[in-house]
């Protein structure tokens, strides 16, 4: 196979399978609004949608390909003389095929099936606040994975492989050390903040009307530079963002809680999500592997800086409470826009994670680590994760959840198999601190904020990082971005600034 053809070739096998994952986001999205008694069948369609795929990044011939054009262990990304977009590609199956090779393609699909059954055996545990239900599907994951994650190999940690596949790059050692000086960093923040007294967020949690928060939640939508005419924004019982295609890029929000400000941070969160996806996919990326974000990680810095460090921000409220007022005027009457600041940044310990604050919601984030840690280790049997749980919240929060539902039960995660996962989300909140920080340098954000016109955050954000894709590594963006390496300091800083100064 001559270089020209392998370069053609990989073009061709990647159009597929990223057809092939389009065609299987469509079955998932279902899966939050169709019959449930259809999950044994839809669980077989993406088993063996899964093995397809399996198939084609994992065969002798992705193997002839990616070595005719260079790619090696420690060369990931092929030869030098190739252009930048074939070298992305060559990195990206370079990867998989490394992974995947080690994988039996029976495993694959009873993997797939497993878990996507386990998708609604979760929501009805979730429902019926029953951890037993999902007890034995859980196990069965928590084994698949042990299984998957000694396949992948290793060489420090088990949880090192599970980790680089949505983090590559990043080792469990370096998440150990973040979240270490993480905790003491929050826990000291959340002291103080218990100190100062109680804050009065009362008013959230009264009778909202669902249309008045939607149309709310899209107006800040349209504010972001969301794309109606590229996305959707649904409902489902925990709140998401899928890619169905180049310009089919849907989300889902939840108005199940209590608090008024819940729906809206799902879909601000959510819509940084498809911000990404949005911007990723264009003239050099558009229908090719590299058209999503860089790493899990990455892609949470744009929900997150969007969600907390504009959506929670003064100047984000000064310009869009007097609309939300106008839509609430008796839930609101007595409160004005400081008022509100306070109670949609007030620092409380609580059961919920997508509904945590930013300074508890990183130490719901390091339970869940911790936890993946003991269930892949074997030393925690899925029978005692429960109280494992319980007495993880009661330790880094000073809460014990007073039920299953809001807490061993609240996260989709672990049905899907994705240990690994959680960590993107703490990452995520530093490496959006220190984006924010870089483009702060250059445009004044809150300024920008305060007049409801967020093109130029959005245009900032799409220069230096979603039009990029996954063209680059993690680390090598964030570099390219802020020109250093990932410094915990700058979200260190920023929740000192916010919350130990002044709102």
């Amino acid at each position: 196979m001559k270089r020209e053809e392998a370069i053609k070739r990989l073009g061709e096998i990647d159009r597929e399978f990223v057809l092939l994952s389009h065609i299987g986001g469509v079955l998932v999205w279902d899966q939050e609004s169709v019959p449930s008694a259809g999950a044994q069948e839809r669980a077989q369609q993406l088993g063996l949608l899964d093995r397809k795929m399996h198939d084609l990044s994992a065969s002798e011939e992705m193997g002839e390909i990616l070595a005719q054009l260079g790619a090696a262990e420690g060369r990931e990304e092929g030869e030098d003389s190739l252009d930048e977009r074939t070298r992305g590609m060559v990195r990206q199956y370079f990867r998989a095929w490394n992974r995947e090779r080690k994988l039996d393609a029976d495993f694959v699909q009873e993997f797939s099936e497993t878990t996507n059954q386990a998708h609604h055996i979760w929501a009805a545990a979730r429902k019926n606040n029953d951890f037993s239900l999902y007890e034995p599907v859980l196990s069965r994951i928590v084994e698949l994975v042990q299984r998957k994650a000694g396949a992948f190999g290793f060489k420090d940690d088990p949880y090192d492989p599970l980790l680089d596949v949505f983090e590559p790059g990043t080792s469990t050692a370096e998440v150990e050390q973040l979240f270490r000086e993480m905790q003491g960093d929050l826990m000291g923040i959340m002291d103080r903040m218990r100190e100062a007294g109680p804050v009065d967020d009362t008013f959230l949690y009264s009778s909202y009307a669902q249309d008045k928060q939607s149309a709310f939640g899209h107006e800040v939508l349209d504010a972001m530079g969301f794309d109606w005419n590229r996305g959707v924004c649904g409902i489902s019982t925990h709140p998401y963002t899928i890619s169905l295609g180049a310009d089919d890029i849907r989300i889902t929000t939840r108005f199940t809680e209590p608090s008024v400000i819940s729906p809206l941070f799902s879909s601000i969160h959510e819509g940084g999500h498809a911000l990404y996806e949005m911007g990723a996919s264009n003239e050099v990326t558009r229908g090719t592997c590299l058209a999503n974000g860089a790493s899990l990680a990455f892609h949470e810095s744009q929900s997150r800086l969007w969600e907390n460090m504009i959506g929670r921000s003064r100047a984000f409220w000064v310009r869009f409470f007097p609309r939300l007022n106008e839509l609430f005027p008796i839930q609101l009457e007595y409160v004005d826009v400081d008022k509100f600041l306070a109670a949609v940044n007030v620092v409380k310990p609580s059961e919920i994670r997508v509904d945590a604050d930013e300074v508890t919601y990183g130490l719901h984030i390091i339970l869940r680590f911790e936890l993946e840690r003991e269930l892949l280790s074997g030393n925690l049997p899925v029978s005692d994760l429960p109280g494992a749980w319980n007495d993880g919240m009661e330790k880094l929060l000073g809460v014990r959840p007073k039920s299953d539902r809001v807490g061993v039960l609240q996260d989709v995660h672990w049905s899907m198999g994705e240990l690994g996962y959680f960590p993107t989300y703490a990452l995520g909140n530093l490496y959006g601190a220190q984006i924010l920080h870089t483009m702060n340098r250059e445009i004044d954000v809150d300024a920008v904020v305060a007049t409801g016109d967020f093109s130029p955050v959005r245009m900032w954000l799409d220069q230096h990082i979603l039009r990029h894709g996954s063209l680059y590594k993690p680390k090598d963006l964030l570099r390219k971005v802020t020109g250093e390496p990932l410094d915990a300091k700058y979200f260190r800083e920023y929740l000192s600034n916010k919350y130990l100064g002044s709102l």
